[in-house]
C-alpha cells in the first residue's frame, strides 16, 4: 500500500469538511480565506523551520511556501493580519517539537506540501485572488522528489497532520455559510 492509500480517509475527511465543501461550492467568504492563509503562514513557517534544521529540504528546491503564504496574506489583508488562532499555535508548538523525529517532519511536510502540489492547483482556480502559495516552478518535479522520501510507515504520523489540518479547518464552520457538507 501507498502512502496516500493508507491516509486516504484522512483525506476524505478533509475533503468534506464544511471548509473545503464551501470552497467547492464557491460561497467561502473571502475574509475566512484570508485568515486561513494567515494561519497557515504561521503553520509553514514552523514546519518548514524544523524540515531546514533537520536538513530535509536542501534537494527539495521550491518546496518552502511560508514567505509566498506571507505574500499573499499581506494582499489578502492588506497588512492587518487576524490573530493567530489558538489551534495555530497548538499546531506550530507540536511541530517544533518535532526536531528529532525525521521521519514524523516529512509526514507532515508530505500531507501539507502535497495538499498544496494537488488540491491547491484546483483551489486556485476556485478562488481569486493572489495564490503565490500555490505557485511552482517544478511541480512534478517537487512531487517525485517528496515521494522518493516516503514510507508507509509515516501514515500515522500524516494521520495527524490531517488532524490537525482538519480541526483548524473546522474552527470556522460558523462563517462558513452552509449547514451540511456536501
Amino acid at each position: 500500500m501507498s502512502l496516500k492509500e493508507l491516509t486516504k480517509d484522512k483525506h476524505s475527511e478533509a475533503e468534506h469538511t464544511m471548509f473545503m465543501q464551501s470552497v467547492i461550492r464557491r460561497s467561502l467568504p473571502e475574509a475566512v480565506w484570508a485568515d486561513y492563509v494567515f494561519q497557515r503562514f504561521i503553520i509553514y513557517s514552523s514546519l518548514e523551520a524544523v524540515a531546514r534544521d533537520a536538513g530535509l529540504t536542501t534537494d527539495l528546491p521550491g518546496m518552502e511556501r511560508a514567505i509566498k503564504l506571507f505574500q499573499d496574506a499581506m494582499e489578502r489583508c492588506g497588512g492587518d493580519f487576524p490573530g493567530i488562532r489558538p489551534e495555530t499555535v497548538e499546531y506550530s508548538r507540536y511541530l517544533l517539537g518535532l526536531t528529532d523525529s525525521p521521519e514524523k517532519i516529512l509526514a507532515h511536510l508530505y500531507t501539507l506540501h502535497m495538499g498544496d502540489l494537488h488540491g491547491g492547483q484546483e483551489i486556485k482556480k476556485i478562488i481569486p485572488g493572489p495564490h503565490r502559495s500555490l505557485g511552482f516552478d517544478d511541480l512534478d518535479g517537487l512531487k517525485t522528489k517528496i515521494r522518493a522520501k516516503l514510507n508507509d510507515s509515516m501514515a500515522e504520523e500524516s494521520k495527524v497532520a490531517f488532524d490537525w489540518i482538519i480541526r483548524l479547518l473546522n474552527i470556522y464552520n460558523d462563517q462558513v455559510g452552509i449547514q451540511q457538507p456536501l
